[in-house]
Formats: C-alpha cells, structure tokens, sequence
C-alpha cells in the first residue's frame, strides 16, 4: 500500500479547562490547558487539513462573529490564550506550506475548537459528515454553546465546495487517508486514518480528550450520546489492536508534541 508522506500538528490556542470536564469525574478543580489544534497531511496527490482550530477572529471581538454574534464567548477569554504566529495561515507558512495549495478539508466535527478557521482555506474541499451538518444547526442544549454559526457559516455558500459523507471515506481512493465515522461527542464526529511510512496514525479528535479518558473510558459527560461515545472508542481501540496504529486525541498535550517537525 502507498502511504502518505508526512503529517504536521499545529496548535492555534490554548484553553484552560476544569480537568473533569473533559474525563469525567477526575480531578475535579484542577485545571488543564487544553490544545486548540489542527493537522496537515502531506500525500503524494495532494494536502489535507483535519480540523481547523479555534477562531482568533472570534477571540478578537465575539460578539461581533458571524451573523449573530457570540457574545456569550466573552466569559472564556480570559482563559485562553493565543497570538498572530498561532494562526493556521501563520503556521502553515512557517512549515513552507500556502493555504491556497491545500486540497482538501476533514472536519472531524463542527465544535468551536475545531471549526474556527476553515474561511482560511476557500478553495478546498470540504469534507463533513451529512449527520454533523445538520446536527449543527439544531444540536442539543447541553451543546448549544459549542456550535457557532461564525464558523460554519461558509458551508452554506455556494463559494464553497461541501461534499456531506455517510459512513467512510478513502480521500486519495488509495486506501492512505480515510475516514471513519466515530460518533458520540457529536453525532457526525469521524476520525482519521492516515498510512506513514513507520505505521498508520488514527487521528480520532474528540473520542476521548485526554489519553487517561481514552485509556479508562471516562468520556465528556457533555458528549452527545455516552453509549455511542463508548462503542466509538472502542472502535478505535479495535483499528489500533487490529493494525498497530498510533492514536492521537485532539487535546491531550503530550500527544501533540509528538508532531513537531513532522510525523513520519
């Protein structure tokens, strides 16, 4: 099988959150500074971007973001933290990648800290999840604040080219990245197969936030649905039992790290 060359992490903002929050009934009080990131696949035929970040430009001025403003997202700024070099067009250029020359993007979910920056990347092609489109625009109270319109806004314009998955998907139609729908957080939440050369990575976002949460099976109590958030997981458990695949959650610090420079 070919395998892609190469895949970049960069973190666009950090967020400090209650550590129970995000693995539930653990460490209660405590405080975590989450990462905010995004991902680039280096293949063969093309670039691929996972996910997208938290928007800057929502952080700037909230309540003036999209057509409705989030003014509510005022309460977590003082929170986070992030600058101009956290940008994904910052980073990107800085690894000597454009945002123009990307051709796809994988939206893992539709959540604020992963949809933020996707006006970055006008001429890619969106790929989404059918059932995370909709769920966007009507989700579940608990998740309300989750979901700004500011952020997938654009999906709507004709500009943009969506294509709306059910089930998986082979980008390259080599078997290299692929998606695989792991629902629970959200209901349209799919994870990232990606073929290196050392070994596949399972890019799974928000199966779990935290290695200790993936490990234990101590998911968000938030998610969408906590029985479909564990037979995901387990999903992933299974292709890395079954494969050998390193996984990486979106927001455990340590597994960040090990992007830097590339992983190959």
């Amino acid at each position: 099988m070919a395998t892609a060359n190469t895949v970049h992490g960069f973190n666009t903002a950090n967020w400090t959150l209650d550590n129970s929050f995000l693995v539930q009934l653990t460490g209660p009080g405590e405080g975590y500074e989450v990462v905010c990131p995004f991902y680039l696949v280096d293949h063969p035929e093309g670039l691929v971007v996972v996910d997208t970040g938290l928007s800057h430009d929502m952080l700037d001025a909230p309540a003036e973001y999209g057509q409705h403003g989030a003014g509510f997202m005022e309460a977590f700024l003082p929170a986070i933290d992030y600058g101009p070099e956290m940008h994904p067009r910052a980073s990107l250029e800085d690894a000597g990648y454009a945002p123009k020359e990307v051709d796809y993007v994988v939206m893992t979910h539709l959540h604020s800290d992963h949809a933020g920056h996707m006006d970055t990347f006008p001429e890619a092609e969106f790929l989404v999840q059918k059932r995370e489109l909709r769920y966007a625009n009507w989700p579940v109270p608990v998740q309300e604040v989750f979901y700004l319109e500011g952020d997938f806004d654009v999906l709507r314009s004709e500009e943009y080219d969506v294509t709306p998955l059910e089930g998986e998907y082979d980008v390259f139609g080599d078997g290299t990245v692929r998606t695989v729908p792991t629902p629970g957080h959200t209901p349209g939440h799919q994870s990232v197969v990606v073929e290196l050369p050392s070994g596949p990575v399972v890019l799974a976002a928000d199966v779990a936030h935290q290695q200790d949460g993936y490990e234990r099976e101590h998911l968000a109590s938030f998610n969408w649905d906590l029985q479909e958030s564990v037979r995901s997981l387990r999903k992933v458990k299974a292709i890395a039992r079954r494969t050998g695949a390193e996984v990486y959650v979106t927001h455990d610090n340590e597994h960040i790290d090990a992007f830097e420079g590339g992983l190959e």
